[in-house]
């Protein structure tokens, strides 16, 4: 089970079943082992029956048969959840409808655990995609390359790389005895120069060449983001390998980590994403709030952005995830003139409070 693309979302944010969808939303806590989520499932579809307990016939019993389909999907004690959150839009029926699950790496920030309506709850799903996606990570040293895949909260080795020295070419050699001091002195130097510029040499080369491998492995497995930790010339040397490569590189930190558990490196690597993503997001919000200012390319509220989104006009749509129902309404509407969309919360949507919590740089 893995993360949706913005694209499944969109597809499923068209979806009208019959009878309406409950959209479900759940975070685990690795450290509950009482599992908590159960009871907040059960307390929330409780909750949806209740309100329309004066429904018609027909959607009251499936309502009901819906809801016992769920709450039998987590019974099996086989079935472990994803690290951190699943969600599902689950069709109403009485009969097995059609239903879409994601695993997500990291618990959905919702309202409720479960939504009851005629199409999916998608405003929450969107957020954790802007900022949940999987990611490459590259912990390089001047001799040995790791690539990891970060996916729903944990890493997966794909390569590791490491530069040998076992050429006689890389031996230094003695210098022949001589009874001149001096010059033996200066052809030993000149010796030990000439090994540190090869060796130095290779290490770079092999970091080129770590770096043109692992462009060509992210985009085989889809990545378009790598994160690199390691020292600032290492790096650069890895980094020279990419060039016009589709995977961009993220600075992680300098710390030499090479050596460091795969167990013991998920806390560095989520820091890193967290100030990765956050820098992104300020960035973007400050893009749309200035050319909103400057009387250039950029929207702010609600109702200008929304004209403009009608106009096909936003390029990037930037919106506060606690708005509520508008925030549904703005990400339809991004969908269908296919404009980006970035969903913040928090402090890091605090900027936006005097535009309405929505903003938008628009492509003209």
């Amino acid at each position: 089970m893995s993360q949706p693309t913005l694209e499944e979302i969109r597809v499923a944010s068209e979806w009208r079943p019959t009878l309406g969808v409950l959209s479900v939303y759940l975070g685990f806590d690795p450290a509950d082992r009482g599992g908590a989520w159960r009871t907040q499932l059960r307390n929330g579809l409780d909750a949806v029956l209740e309100e329309r307990k004066e429904a018609e016939h027909d959607q009251r019993v499936a309502l009901r048969a819906t809801a016992k389909r769920i709450i039998e999907r987590f019974e099996d004690g086989d079935l472990r959840p994803p690290p951190r959150g699943e969600v599902g839009f689950v069709e109403v029926s009485e009969k097995p409808g059609v239903e879409h699950w994601w695993g997500t790496s990291a618990p959905p920030v919702a309202d409720a655990c479960v939504e009851y309506g005629a199409d999916p709850l998608v405003a929450p799903l969107v957020a954790l995609t802007c900022h949940g996606a999987d990611r490459g990570v590259a912990i390089v040293s001047s001799e040995r390359v790791r690539l990891l895949r970060c996916s729903e909260g944990a890493l997966e080795e794909l390569e590791d790389w490491e530069l040998s020295i076992t050429s006689l070419d890389w031996r230094e050699r003695k210098s022949q005895s001589t009874n001149n001091p001096a010059r033996a002195q200066g052809v030993s130097s000149s010796g030990h120069d000439q090994f540190d510029e090869r060796l130095q040499h290779n290490r770079q080369r092999f970091l080129g060449e770590c770096g043109k491998l692992a462009a060509r492995a992210l985009e085989e497995h889809g990545l378009d983001q790598v994160i690199v930790f390691g020292p600032a010339k290492d790096v650069e040397s890895f980094d020279g390998g990419f060039g016009s490569a589709k995977a961009k590189l993220a600075l992680g930190g300098d710390g030499d980590l090479i050596s460091v558990p795969t167990g013991k490196l998920i806390d560095v690597v989520a820091e890193a994403i967290a100030r990765i993503d956050g820098d992104r997001d300020r960035e973007l919000i400050e893009r749309a709030l200035g050319g909103a200012k400057g009387g250039s390319r950029g929207s702010l509220g609600l109702q200008e952005t929304r004209e403009a989104l009608a106009e096909g006009r936003v390029g990037h749509l930037v919106l506060d995830g606690a708005i509520g129902e508008e925030a549904e309404s703005l990400i339809r509407a991004a969908f269908s003139s296919s404009a980006e969309i970035t969903v913040v919360r928090n402090g890091l949507a605090a900027p936006l409070a005097e535009a309405g919590g929505v903003a938008a740089i628009l492509r003209y």
